[in-house]
């Protein structure tokens, strides 16, 4: 019977850059490294769509996305008008809660806010008196 062809792989490996993949490659069982081998390239062309995709070293810097660069100076781009207008935005919402005359109550209920007291004249003068008499 004749034999198949075959094609032998070869990796290299190093002991600085590799050591998780060797520890890896070591626990793998005698006899079925071979097939996990393929397995690991089956689901990179099923991933990658029978493509080639580089793969960089993990010391080199990898390559920029163009389109999302743009995406994050957009969105910083954004950031800085919406962080200046927020004290005017807050100031809007809590002049409208406040014209509503709403308040929440502890119990989830909400209670119409009561009018404030009106203070006579005399009232007024008496307070302004004590006022000036008080040593701060």
């Amino acid at each position: 019977m004749a034999k198949s062809k075959r094609m032998t792989a070869t990796v290299k490996m190093t002991y600085t850059d590799d050591t998780d993949l060797i520890a890896w490659w070591n626990s793998l069982p005698r006899g079925s490294r071979n097939a996990v081998m393929k397995d690991v390239m089956r689901e990179y062309i099923e991933r990658h769509r029978g493509g080639f995709r580089p793969v960089l070293s993990r010391n080199t810097p990898q390559p920029c996305d163009l389109g999302r660069f743009t995406q994050v100076c957009d969105e910083a781009a954004w950031i800085r008008p919406a962080l200046t207008d927020l004290p005017r935005d807050m100031e809007q919402v809590i002049q409208h809660v406040a014209a509503l005359g709403v308040v929440q109550t502890t119990g989830g209920g909400v209670a119409q806010r009561q009018p404030t007291k009106v203070v006579d004249e005399a009232e007024v003068n008496k307070r302004e008196a004590k006022v000036r008499q008080a040593k701060w």
